[in-house]
């Protein structure tokens, strides 16, 4: 059995598409695999469209 979860950022730029097991999003999720006590769970990492990730900190 497998399950599917989404990882969103906070405060985004725009609401992110979690309510499917697809990553339909309009940012492009990336699907990982994880392994959780031996249940596969694949997690669709949802970047920010403000690039925050992207930022140097200091």
């Amino acid at each position: 059995m497998a399950a599917t979860v989404h990882v969103t950022p906070l405060d985004d730029l725009i609401e992110h598409e979690t309510d499917s097991d697809d990553p339909s999003c309009v940012c492009g999720p990336k699907t990982v695999p994880l392994e959780i006590g031996g249940l596969v769970a694949w997690a669709h990492v949802h970047p920010s469209l403000d690039g925050r990730e992207f930022a140097e900190e200091a």
